[in-house]
């Protein structure tokens, strides 16, 4: 969709959808979008980040021997979704099924079928598999 920037290394599966003012910044480790995965307006999914100890310095314009980044692929695995204004941070995959809900940080990995929220993310509860039912259906047509 419209205004949305999408960078570095980003692999995207059948049937994805990032909606409006999306950021996804695979820079050189990448970031994978599975099929049937939906990152709703404003979601931002990252690959890399400064150290913000001030162990280091920080920003695109230092050259690298004055910083330490961090760098890690990010993994949004089939039937997940992503609520409006989410944050993903490095090296987090996201296990099949899972929701995510509007305005969660999501600094570590989930476990499959969960609905997750807050800052930082929490499994709240398990998400249906309905959808794997209608999946097998849409497939045949």
């Amino acid at each position: 969709d419209d205004f949305c920037v999408i960078s570095g290394k980003v692999n995207v599966g059948k049937y994805v959808h990032i909606t409006p003012t999306c950021l996804v910044a695979g820079g050189r480790e990448g970031i994978i979008l599975e099929d049937y995965a939906t990152l709703a307006y404003g979601v931002r999914v990252f690959s890399q980040s400064d150290d913000y100890s001030g162990a280091t310095m920080v920003n695109s314009l230092i050259p690298t021997k004055y910083k330490d980044e961090y760098y890690a692929k990010v993994t949004i695995k089939k039937h997940v979704i992503i609520g409006a204004g989410s944050t993903i941070f490095p090296g987090v995959v996201i296990e099949e099924g899972c929701a995510i809900g509007a305005m969660t940080l999501v600094t570590s990995s989930t476990s499959s079928w969960g609905i997750y929220a807050g800052i930082p993310a929490k499994r709240i509860k398990e998400r249906k598999k309905d959808m794997l039912e209608l999946e097998k259906q849409f497939n045949l047509e």
